[in-house]
């Protein structure tokens, strides 16, 4: 199965308007399927960014991205992450592999000082994986919920990892709709307040220390289901914070989902 992804930032900081968009693929292998878990080996391609980074520091973390690949992991049977599997192993490759790279870089000092600190979090499987999984396409790719017979679940939560800022907990509500199209979309909805810590940094951002007023977080995820099948065939999420023309913040991913004939 491959993920094909688009992820969109669009922000705005004191008038300064950014906007970056990058494209990849995902693929999941599956190596081994349970009744109540999977295993599966993961690739990504390599990212196509808008605008095309000039910055050699940008450039050089997406290749010490790219070598974080392939990697295994476990999911429940309804595709909620559940760990990475072969940590060892894989730090082996890692090792491998960024030598060979520095190899390339001639043992550039900015080089090496920027793989030591991308190796904070990697000599630690917590902590790598913590990191690893909070990138905003695997909560597409995770988010999986349960709805009851009516159509309504229970509360339903995503974390939500804002770069430089922090991570959000977002509570909400997931409902089947029919659009007007006919397609059987599964819409999840939340409406917080950001939290004080995440608040803070923003204000830091900002330059704005004597706001004392809290953000609100707007999330919508909507996943197209294949009718016959009942399977996601295109997942979508947008994540907006606005504050006037002060902040905004607005992160926009889309999923397409591409099985091959013989996948399950």
């Amino acid at each position: 199965m491959t993920f094909e992804i688009t992820h969109k930032i669009n922000t705005i900081v004191n008038d300064n308007v950014k906007e970056i968009q990058t494209s990849f693929n995902v693929e999941f292998l599956a190596l081994e399927k349970k009744s109540n878990f999977n295993t599966y080996e993961i690739n990504k391609t390599k990212v196509i960014n808008n605008p095309v980074h000039e910055n050699s520091y940008l450039t050089f973390l997406e290749n010490l991205d790219q070598l974080t690949y392939p990697i295994k992991i476990q999911t429940t049977s309804q595709g909620e992450f559940v760990k990475m599997v072969e940590y060892k192993e894989w730090l082996k490759r890692w090792e491998e592999n960024t030598a060979i790279l520095m190899e390339e870089y001639d043992d550039n000092k900015n080089a090496k000082d920027i793989l030591e600190r991308f190796n904070l979090n990697v000599y630690d499987e917590q902590t790598f994986t913590q990191n690893k999984f909070k990138e905003p396409f695997w909560n597409l790719i995770f988010f999986n919920p349960e709805v009851d017979e009516e159509g309504q679940s229970n509360n339903t939560a995503i974390n939500w990892n804002i770069k430089s800022i922090g991570n959000l907990e977002c509570i909400g509500k997931t409902k089947f709709v029919v659009s007007d199209s006919g397609e059987s979309l599964l819409c999840f909805e939340s409406q917080e307040l950001v939290n004080e810590e995440c608040t803070e940094m923003i204000n830091f951002i900002t330059g704005n220390k004597f706001n004392h007023n809290q953000y609100a977080t707007n999330v919508k995820v909507i996943t197209t289901l294949d009718n016959f099948h009942r399977k996601a065939k295109h997942k979508s999420a947008i994540f907006e914070i606005q504050k006037g023309n002060l902040f905004h913040y607005k992160e926009e991913t889309f999923l397409n989902i591409k099985r091959e004939i013989n996948s399950k």
